[in-house]
């Protein structure tokens, strides 16, 4: 790995538990032996046959003791020796409201936090290993569909990788944005969509816009088709291997429904005779709509992974009104965190809808996992840009930014969880 000019790489990683043995005595009496095979019976019963509730938002994984841990729960651990994957002078894919470090955030404690899973050890304090994510992906190509958050997520997992081979970026017609690794022969791809599902801009062009208009979509209000996958990217998913999909911030805007090309309701829209929905009733029926299209779509045999809603830390407002985002460290394991609704809702949307999705996906042949990373990121209000996310006088639609994420930052995690669905665990 590339030595970072800002920060040194770091140069060890954590060891891992170990087992241990121990001699069993040469003789034993009967009453004894008797005792110590009942105890066996149970031990291995707990251990290997004990029952096992799957739960649609765990991501489990094999711990170095043979136990099954959850990756999704646990605590963030403050480890001073920690050191980002990259930094704004290694990696020149960072967006503006992104580069913390440029835009003079005061302090970096931010990255000296590791996440510990519940029941795992040490274990998984290990560095993401950019190595065996190519060794996985040789070959193959991955396509991100969400909106900016989306965005961070591919420009981390980019600039990791991008400490191993350097890759070449290009655009293509469609708003389609690539990363080709060719000693890999690995394609990273990003479509930018804030809802999946069909929409347009109730006042502006018959099509769909791009990213660069996406103040508009801001201010709506926009058309959202919540029974029709946006065709846009749609097509393109079978010819990838692996399909992520997350956006859920957006159906907070103002909005107008379609079902059957009828207009069903409205949120925000200001339109007399039409039925008020909720943004969480939207948010649903857009992610059931996205994932049985990918559960059934005919030709796709790869995966898809849905990745769930990051909390936004708004503190005294929101971000309109004042809020900021003032924590320096990860919330205290000890105090429970309440997520501020409409997200609360969007997540249990996320889970239920994968949920129902599951069963069609393994009869077609489709792998479909969930990236829960709601539950760890809800403890890391320090890791957003806050005031540091642009210039002084300049910002876009965020004066204090406590919904994106500080690149390199806590969301690097996100390609730990991704490696390991990568891995089949």
């Amino acid at each position: 790995m590339k030595t970072l000019p800002v920060i040194p790489s770091l140069r060890g990683h954590l060891a891992g538990a170990r087992r241990t043995r121990h001699d069993s005595p040469k003789i034993m009496s009967v009453p004894a032996l008797v005792a110590f095979l009942i105890l066996a019976a149970v031990t291995f019963s707990v251990v290997f046959l004990g029952p096992f509730q799957w739960s649609p938002t765990s991501s489990l994984i094999s711990s170095s003791a043979g136990a099954e841990c959850d990756m999704t729960r646990g605590q963030w651990v403050r480890d001073p020796a920690a050191q980002p994957y990259y930094t704004n002078a290694t990696c020149a894919f960072i967006e503006g409201y992104q580069n913390c470090m440029k835009h003079g955030k005061p302090s970096l404690e931010f990255l000296r936090w590791r996440w510990r899973p519940d029941g795992c050890g040490d274990e998984l304090g290990r560095r993401f290993d950019p190595a065996r994510f190519f060794r996985l992906v040789r070959g193959k190509s991955i396509l991100f569909v969400g909106d900016s958050l989306a965005s961070s997520h591919v420009r981390s997992l980019v600039c990791t990788l991008a400490q191993l081979e350097e890759p070449e970026r290009s655009r293509s017609p469609g708003g389609f944005e690539h990363w080709w690794f060719p000693a890999h022969r690995f394609t990273v791809t990003f479509f930018w969509t804030p809802f999946q599902v069909r929409w347009r801009l109730t006042r502006g062009p018959p099509e769909a816009i791009g990213p660069e208009r996406q103040g508009e979509v801001f201010a709506g209000p926009t058309d959202l088709h919540l029974d029709e996958p946006d065709q846009r990217w749609a097509p393109a998913a079978k010819g990838h291997d692996y399909v992520v999909v997350s956006a859920s911030h957006w159906f907070t805007r103002p909005a107008v429904y379609y079902r059957g090309g009828r207009v069903a309701g409205c949120h925000g829209c200001g339109m007399a005779n039409v039925t008020a929905l909720r943004p969480e009733h939207a948010q649903r029926a857009a992610f059931r709509t996205v994932l049985r299209a990918l559960a059934g779509m005919e030709g796709f045999k790869g995966t898809a992974i849905l990745r769930t809603v990051a909390p936004t830390h708004y503190e005294n407002g929101g971000w309109f009104d004042g809020g900021e985002c003032t924590a320096t460290e990860p919330a205290d394991p000890e105090e429970p965190v309440e997520m501020a609704e409409p997200e609360g809702e969007f997540y249990r949307a996320q889970v239920e809808e994968f949920a129902a999705a599951a069963e069609a996906a393994r009869r077609n042949g489709v792998r479909l996992r969930l990236m829960d990373v709601t539950k760890m990121m809800l403890r890391r209000p320090d890791g957003h840009p806050g005031r540091y996310g642009h210039g002084p006088g300049e910002h876009e639609g965020f004066d204090i930014d406590c919904l994106h994420w500080c690149l390199p930052g806590p969301i690097d995690l996100w390609n730990d969880l991704l490696l390991q669905i990568l891995a089949g665990r």
